[in-house]
């Protein structure tokens, strides 16, 4: 049996009923904040790729219009009534040409000072080689030009043929002739 007093209520009924709308209120104003902290995240997260992927289709079609200008400048590019066994036999040919170009800047790069070149004479067909002739002012240079040769991994099995002092102009200088390999495929170590 109750009692009179629990059916009196001394609060006023808006108060009871409002803190609990205040609660919900509070829950739902939380959810809607961690939604919109999330979303902001992800949205930040999706511009950023998409501008490193704007980035890396730029940088796809620089190298592609490189790409076809090589293959213009070496003549890789099919022409009409060429097929692939045709495009095959072109690119193996110019697969075994050596770029002398390439060969130039190892020159370049490792050449010892007080050296020079006389004749260069240079022979692509069957094994790739080099005859050098040159004079250095010591011999010291000359084989420091010798064994960086060998190092490089661009010359293969370089050979001192001959080196030998003689005077020009009243200077002693080391004539040389130097014969070596040249691999095609550009070296391991450039």
């Amino acid at each position: 049996m109750k009692i009179e007093k629990d059916y009196i209520n001394l609060l006023p009924r808006e108060e009871t009923s409002g803190r609990a709308m205040n609660v919900w209120y509070g829950i739902v104003i939380l959810f809607v904040a961690a939604w919109v902290t999330v979303f902001s995240v992800q949205l930040i997260q999706l511009w950023s790729e998409q501008a490193k992927l704007v980035a890396f289709s730029l940088q796809k079609q620089a190298l592609d219009r490189q790409l076809t200008a090589l293959q213009k400048e070496l003549g890789l590019t099919g022409a009409a009534g060429m097929n692939a066994d045709k495009v095959k036999l072109i690119k193996s040919l110019l697969g075994e040409r050596v770029l002398w170009s390439d060969v130039f800047k190892q020159f370049s790069r490792i050449i010892p000072r007080g050296m020079w070149f006389d004749s260069l004479e240079g022979s692509a067909t069957g094994a790739a080689e080099i005859k050098i002739r040159g004079g250095a002012f010591n011999y010291d240079a000359v084989s420091q030009f010798l064994l960086a040769m060998g190092k490089s991994g661009f010359f293969e099995k370089p050979q001192l043929n001959f080196a030998q002092k003689t005077v020009l102009r009243g200077h002693d200088i080391i004539a040389f002739e130097i014969t070596s390999g040249i691999s095609k495929t550009g070296g391991g170590r450039q």
